[in-house]
Parts: C-alpha cells; sequence; structure tokens
C-alpha cells in the first residue's frame, strides 16, 4: 500500500505544471495598464487582473489596491473583450478592448482600448501571455 501511494505521488510531481504569463496591456508613457494572467485556456478563463491608472491601482488579489471582481472575459483570433467590476459586482471598473491583427501564425500587432468610466480611456497595445 505505502508503494502504491509513493507511486500516485511520484506521478503526481511528474505532471506538468500549468504555464501562466501576464498579458500586459499599456497606454504610450505608461499611464494606465490592465494586466491579466492567462493561463493554458487563455483569457476566457482569467481570474486575476490588475489595473493602474496614475498612482492608483486595482486588483483581484487581496492587499494589491481595490478590490475588483471579474466581470467577463472573453477572446477570440480577433478580439480580447475584459470588463472588471467593483467588489459587489455593481458598477464597472474597467473595459478593455482588444483587436489583433494576425500575420502568418502570429499576432503581428495587439492593441486596442483602456476605458475606466469616470477617471479617462487611453489606446493601449498589449505584449505577454497568448495575445
Amino acid at each position: 500500500m505505502k508503494r502504491l501511494v509513493f507511486l500516485i505521488v511520484l506521478a503526481a510531481m511528474a505532471t506538468p505544471a500549468a504555464a501562466t504569463e501576464w498579458t500586459i496591456c499599456s497606454s504610450k508613457g505608461d499611464e494606465a495598464s490592465f494586466s491579466v494572467l492567462v493561463g493554458t485556456l487563455g483569457i476566457g478563463t482569467a481570474t486575476e487582473f490588475k489595473l493602474e491608472v496614475g498612482n492608483k491601482m486595482w486588483s483581484t488579489r487581496d492587499g494589491e489596491g481595490t478590490v475588483i471582481t471579474r466581470g467577463q472575459a472573453f477572446e477570440d483570433d480577433k478580439t480580447i473583450l475584459i470588463d472588471v467590476m467593483d467588489e459587489g459586482m455593481g458598477a464597472v471598473v474597467a473595459q478593455l478592448r482588444v483587436f489583433k491583427a494576425v500575420e502568418g501564425d502570429a499576432p503581428a500587432a495587439v492593441g486596442g482600448t483602456l476605458r475606466v468610466p469616470g477617471v479617462g480611456a487611453w489606446v493601449v497595445s498589449c505584449e505577454g501571455g497568448e495575445g
């Protein structure tokens, strides 16, 4: 029995970890940025987000700024659409609308707009992750 448990633990340790990487969309001069932690299943399943505008910060992680939560997160081969909400899901905190220009097999340019209602809107370009 101990050997079976040992083999199960060993097999679990040998399973590759799911790769994650931050996709970061930022404005020229880094006035505003929106980051999403992308796992192997893509942006549509993402649950970790960070938003920075000037000296203000919002995050889905406690202790990293004002708490936000996922509203929607959608990605296909041409677009990324993400809304994050306040903690009570009563108001939209930010909207990211990104378009992908594809050349060959990979996106050649990824950019769009970041809007924070009542604060401002910016043109952003995105890097990292699967963008």
